[in-house]
């Protein structure tokens, strides 16, 4: 009924463009072209979205969020997750994302946040089946990625300077890829979707992520925007859906998306290369701590000593950590907001120290607060290591981290090269049982524990419905 609804589309011209052929993957993938292993992904993928959705009502900017978008009124098209109340889906979308990302438990790079919140909440109002709902999460991402890829200064910039580029966003751009992925989902055409591309790519927000990692202390709105980009997408592919046209070579041309969004970097076959046979959505990152991915190998190696030696907390009079190159908080012992703590070497690593678990509930203001905590905090010291460069060099994926704790009079000290979760890195992976376990974990903040089981049971067959 929905693609019957659409307009004529307007033609896609030229053909090869990279928009084009972005377009042209989202419209023709089915579900039943995806191998085992991807459909499983996507699964984990939605799982942990919806799961860090769930635990997002511990933050103020979750609950804000809701809030705000509640007073607003409107069709009921979406559920806002962990409650009864619907939204339209432009304003379920951006709910959804803002309590998504608000603890910073969401999976690495930032794509779920950024897209999964946007997809559910159409998926939703079309009433879309469970291999369609797979279909979109696997268009976005894979889309998403390729383009973060093909243009993030970032990580090289902190390896090669110790610091972020003046001018760079964390996957804003992904709101192009998710435009696709819902009018995939609306039964549109590729010239159609490719005209939801274009709409999407004008209202990309700003690469305002240096200027936010400079501020103290740290604000609701993050990094990236993940209400307003998930928003926007729903908009985008609304009005595209109606025959409002945008720009359907928004990616191509001299005077495209690369120029007009001040890209530094942009290299197009790199969004190509591998589209719809190298699925990236099988190597993201799980996150088993809720902070920061840059803290999380200190986290590791910290938790490692204190395991195998068994040191009491007490017993600390030092704590002295090596690890990558990080630069989101230039006040990290000030800890004032949830945001603050997010981004806290010293906070992180005092609280693994006194033996509190990372998850949905380490951010909560007693903790922020705590005279206890801020002591801890106290006998931190931290340092980028000095084989960062090196070790990236030999493995990009490496997050090598050591550690020296002084108790007792003793000194024990450890060394990590890979954070706990890295999908690309068979060890570290999150098996399944670590996945349904902080899903469980985190839905405890919303739902009763025989409802959190069925939405899991759901969730692990939603191919299914």
């Amino acid at each position: 009924a929905a693609a019957e609804s659409c307009p004529p589309a307007v033609r896609t011209e030229p053909e090869g463009t990279l928009t084009a052929d972005l377009a042209r993957f989202a419209a023709e993938l089915r579900y039943e072209q995806l191998p085992a292993e991807v459909v499983d992904a996507a699964k984990r993928c939605l799982l942990d979205a919806i799961g860090c959705g769930l635990a997002g009502w511990e933050t103020a900017k979750g609950r804000l969020a809701a809030a705000s978008m509640q007073e607003l009124g409107g069709s009921a098209d979406a559920t806002i997750w962990g409650r009864r109340a619907k939204l339209p889906s432009p304003a379920a979308a951006f709910v959804n994302a803002e309590l998504m990302n608000a603890l910073d438990y969401d999976a690495i790079p930032h794509i779920p946040p950024v897209t999964l919140p946007a997809i559910v909440a159409v998926a939703e109002q079309h009433r879309a089946s469970g291999r369609d709902l797979i279909a979109a999460i696997v268009v976005a991402y894979e889309i998403a990625q390729r383009l973060s890829s093909a243009s993030s200064p970032m990580t090289a910039a902190i390896i090669e300077t110790g610091t972020t580029p003046e001018v760079f966003g964390i996957n804003n751009e992904a709101v192009m890829a998710s435009a696709a992925a819902l009018a995939r989902l609306g039964g549109a055409d590729a010239a159609r979707i490719a005209q939801a591309i274009g709409l999407a790519g004008y209202y990309c927000p700003p690469q305002s992520s240096h200027d936010w990692e400079t501020g103290s202390p740290k604000s609701n709105v993050k990094y990236t925007p993940m209400g307003p980009i998930n928003q926007a997408a729903v908009q985008a592919h609304l009005l595209a859906a109606a025959g409002y046209t945008g720009n359907p070579r928004v990616l191509d041309g001299p005077a495209g998306f690369a120029r007009f969004y001040g890209w530094q970097k942009w290299n197009i076959e790199a969004v190509r290369r591998g589209l719809g046979s190298d699925w990236h959505i099988t190597r993201a990152d799980y996150k088993p701590h809720a902070c920061c991915r840059y803290i999380h190998s200190r986290i590791d190696a910290l938790k490692l000593v204190m395991d195998r030696d068994r040191i009491a907390p007490a017993s600390i009079t030092a704590i002295r950590s090596w690890g990558p190159p990080f630069v989101a908080n230039p006040d990290q012992m000030n800890v004032r907001t949830q945001e603050d703590a997010q981004f806290s070497v010293p906070y992180m690593l005092a609280l693994v120290a006194m033996g509190i678990p990372l998850d949905a509930r380490c951010q909560r203001p007693e903790l922020l607060h705590s005279p206890e905590v801020r002591a801890m905090m106290q006998r931190v010291r931290w340092e980028t290591h000095p084989r960062t460069a090196e070790t990236r060099r030999a493995n990009p994926r490496s997050f090598l981290a050591s550690v020296e704790v002084e108790a007792a009079g003793r000194v024990h000290a450890g060394e990590i090269w890979y954070a706990r979760g890295a999908g690309a890195v068979p060890e570290m992976r999150m098996t399944d049982a670590e996945m349904d376990g902080k899903f469980l974990a985190n839905a405890a903040i919303s739902l009763k524990p025989a409802a959190a089981r069925r939405l899991l049971e759901g969730l692990r067959g939603i191919d299914r419905m």
